[in-house]
């Protein structure tokens, strides 16, 4: 399966360059096809960043100018034909009290639903992460029920815990790492879902399917002390 007559480099700046994939093999998307790529390129590169999202992969070069001829071999090197349909699933416990869900009272009175109800439908819906970013380990979900679209807090934490877990628009997405975030806080998991000194440091990868189930604080701190 070759795809390198459907692939556009587009170079934005002297450094930097997006990558398109224009055509995909059927079952597999497009999502899928950019992380392993970015993956590919990265092992092999050592003077590239690359990130891959839904659409695209941005690569950033630590050498300027950017050099899109040795990209395009990188690309070449790789194949396509290996890259599988994501057949994993994952259940993430997650607790939804108000110690956790810091912005679940004012997500319902924007939303004008309990908070019972925001919590029945975030959990009971079927998630696929889409792409994996801004932080490492960080994994758009969607999609987000249509009854739960809340945009992006106004002023980002510049601390938001651990786990938390959020939802903004049309994803919602685990914060593993902690640090800055602009999006509303509805729960936290105790599970650690990266964890850079294992081989395989990220629990989800884009196509996983995710589902989330409630727990109370008093389980979600018995998992937190099993670690």
């Amino acid at each position: 399966m070759t795809f390198n007559s459907n692939i556009k480099i587009t170079i934005i700046a002297e450094d930097m360059a997006e990558i398109v994939i224009g055509d995909k093999d059927k079952g597999i998307k497009n999502s899928e096809l950019n992380w392993h790529l970015a993956d590919h390129l990265l092992k092999n590169q050592n003077d590239i960043e690359a990130i891959a999202s839904e659409e695209m992969i941005s690569i950033r070069s630590k050498v300027v100018p950017i050099d899109t001829q040795k990209i395009e071999i990188g690309i070449s090197t790789f194949d396509f034909s290996s890259v599988r349909k994501i057949d994993h699933q994952l259940e993430i416990p997650i607790c939804y009290e108000n110690a956790f869900g810091i912005d679940l009272d004012h997500i319902s009175k924007q939303l004008k639903l309990s908070i019972e109800e925001i919590i029945e439908i975030h959990s009971s819906t079927n998630y696929e992460v889409k792409a994996i970013g801004f932080t490492p380990g960080f994994a758009y979900l969607g999609d987000v029920d249509k009854r739960l679209f809340v945009p992006r807090l106004s002023k980002p934490r510049l601390n938001t815990p651990i786990g938390s877990v959020a939802i903004a628009n049309d994803r919602t997405g685990v914060y593993s790492l902690g640090g800055p975030g602009g999006w509303p806080i509805i729960g936290a998991t105790p599970l650690n879902l990266f964890d850079p000194s294992e081989n395989q440091s990220m629990k989800l990868i884009p196509g996983t399917k995710v589902s989330f189930s409630p727990i109370s604080k008093e389980e979600y701190k018995t998992m937190k002390n099993k670690k």
